[in-house]
C-alpha cells in the first residue's frame, strides 16, 4: 500500500462494548455509512503497535478515541501528536487495546520513522462500563463530528494545532481555527 496524496486518515479506536469508549469506532462506522467523506477511515479495536504500518498510508492521520480528563462527557479535544498535554491531562485510551496511542508514537520517533501529521480527536467518556450504552452527550459529540468532517479534513492538512484544544458540549465552534 503507498500513501494518498492529500488525503487524510481517520483512524477510530475502542472498545465497542464499553459504553462511550466505543466512540471513535462508531466514529468511523457513520463516516463509512455515509460513502466518501474524502477520508480514508479505519477501525481499530486493538491497535497496538499496529499502528506504525499506518503511518506511511496517508499524509494526516487522525486518531480518534475515548478520553478521560475530569471534564464534562462528550467535551471533545483536539491535539497535536506527540503532546506533553496529552500526558499531563491524562487524555489517553480507556480501553484495554494494550499499547495506547502516545506509546506507538514514542516507539516510531525512537525507531526513526517518518510520521506524517498526527492528530488526536479525543471525546470525554461519561461510563465506560463493559456493556453500558453510549451516554447522551458522546452520542451529541458523535454527530457533530460527523457532521463537521469535512471541516477537519480541510483544517488539519494545513495547519497545526500547537496546544490541546477543547470544545465543550454545545460549542459550535469546533472544529475551529488552529491555535
Amino acid at each position: 500500500m503507498v500513501a494518498n496524496a492529500n488525503r487524510m486518515m481517520i483512524v477510530g479506536c475502542g472498545n465497542p462494548d464499553a459504553g462511550d469508549d466505543s466512540v471513535g469506532l462508531e466514529i468511523v462506522r457513520r463516516l463509512g455509512e455515509h460513502g466518501d467523506c474524502g477520508c480514508d477511515v479505519r477501525a481499530e479495536t486493538a491497535p497496538g503497535i499496529g499502528l506504525l504500518e499506518l503511518f506511511p498510508l496517508a499524509d494526516v492521520i487522525l486518531f480518534v478515541d475515548a478520553v478521560v480528563s475530569g471534564g464534562a462527557p462528550g467535551t471533545l479535544y483536539l491535539t497535536s501528536l506527540p503532546s506533553k498535554e496529552l500526558e499531563v491531562q491524562a487524555l489517553g485510551s480507556v480501553s484495554s487495546h494494550g499499547w495506547g496511542i502516545g506509546e506507538v508514537v514514542k516507539l516510531a520517533e525512537a525507531l526513526g520513522r517518518t510520521m506524517p501529521p498526527l492528530y488526536l480527536l479525543g471525546i470525554e467518556a461519561g461510563t465506560v462500563a463493559e456493556g453500558a450504552p453510549r451516554s447522551d452527550a458522546v452520542e451529541e459529540a458523535i454527530a457533530l463530528v460527523v457532521e463537521r468532517v469535512s471541516a477537519l479534513k480541510l483544517l488539519l492538512p494545513t495547519s497545526e494545532v500547537l496546544s490541546t484544544r477543547s470544545f465543550p458540549p454545545n460549542d459550535n465552534s469546533f472544529p475551529g481555527p488552529a491555535a
